[in-house]
């Protein structure tokens, strides 16, 4: 019934979210790619951004911030989330993609939702357990994550937040025009396909003789091979009881082949409209977890927590999956 009611309200408010969109979508082409900061950050932020208004996950600092971004300004802000938050409060309808921490097993619609909540967890358990919790904190390809804000209570610890200098100098930007403190993160511009981030994280202050915790959230999938090994085996030099949290998509999605030909399309073609390209999946075996178990053999690191998208009896391997990697 709040679904149906959901729908009501949407439809009436319709003008609303059809202006809004192609205000946003205007503004993606017009201002995100013409200026290379990543479009897709916008998608992950988006989410996070609904669960707030939606009163679902709080996130003070994504709701500050929207307003001042190249994608979401106060006009599209207002069109598209608050108003499609204005029908969820008042249907009370918080299903699928306003879910927090989602329904299991996890579907398409509410992958985000368990992909944020899965990394929620994971920093939390990392930065505040007993026994040598990670006195460091890194974002890879930070794009418009905000948990650097929004950490765990008592919790003092150095943030280094890492992406390509366009997306990362709009967030400053928005940061301070939100007037958000950000004196405790060390922001680091790097190509994660060109360089390797360890070199400028070194030169912006890191430290690789402390526990640290990397969060590495919708990356790999726009990177080669080579790149992600580099950076797991970068992963595997720091001290034990670091981590790293990390979502990969399978080989089957990237390279289309069946079942998952349709959707493997799709999503090419979704991304390609941000201008960007997906490139890396990790193969699946039947023990679901056995392909990337072997991609961390060469780097020394430990799989110990594994979730993906869909449930365990399903026939089909998984297409998208999330994973906690200790070094122990």
């Amino acid at each position: 019934m709040r679904f149906l009611i959901f729908i009501l309200i949407c439809i009436i408010l319709s003008p609303l979210l059809i202006v809004g969109l192609i205000y946003y979508t205007w503004r993606i082409r017009r201002i995100c790619v013409r200026q290379n900061i990543s479009g897709t950050a916008n998608e992950p932020y988006a989410s996070r951004l609904m669960m707030h208004i939606a009163g679902t996950r709080q996130d003070d600092a994504a709701y500050k911030i929207a307003g001042h971004l190249p994608s979401f300004d106060k006009l599209s802000k207002f069109l598209l989330m608050e108003t499609l938050g204005f029908a969820s409060n008042l249907s009370g309808y918080k299903g699928s993609m306003f879910a927090y921490p989602g329904q299991r097993p996890s579907t398409l619609m509410s992958m985000m939702s368990h992909r944020t909540a899965f990394f929620d967890r994971s920093i939390k358990d990392s930065l505040t357990r007993n026994d040598n919790p990670a006195v460091q904190f890194v974002v890879l390809g930070a794009g418009y994550d905000t948990r650097c804000y929004d950490l765990p209570d008592g919790i003092d610890i150095q943030c280094f937040e890492v992406d390509m200098p366009p997306t990362l100098n709009s967030k400053i930007k928005a940061l301070k025009s939100a007037g958000i403190p950000h004196d405790h993160v060390t922001f680091v511009e790097t190509d994660f396909n060109q360089e390797t981030w360890m070199d400028a994280l070194l030169a912006s202050g890191f430290n690789s003789n402390l526990t640290t915790y990397i969060l590495w959230e919708g990356v790999t999938m726009y990177l080669v091979e080579e790149a992600i090994r580099d950076t797991l085996n970068l992963v595997s030099s720091l001290p034990k009881g670091s981590a790293v949290g990390v979502d990969f998509f399978s080989a089957d999605l990237v390279e289309g082949n069946p079942p998952y030909a349709r959707i493997s399309k799709a999503m090419h073609n979704s991304i390609k409209y941000y201008s960007e390209e997906i490139q890396f999946g990790v193969t699946t075996g039947e023990a679901l977890s056995k392909g990337l178990e072997k991609l961390l053999q060469d780097s020394g690191l430990t799989l110990s927590r594994f979730e993906h998208v869909g449930s365990e009896e399903d026939k089909l391997p998984p297409w998208y999956f999330f994973a906690h990697i200790d070094k122990l």
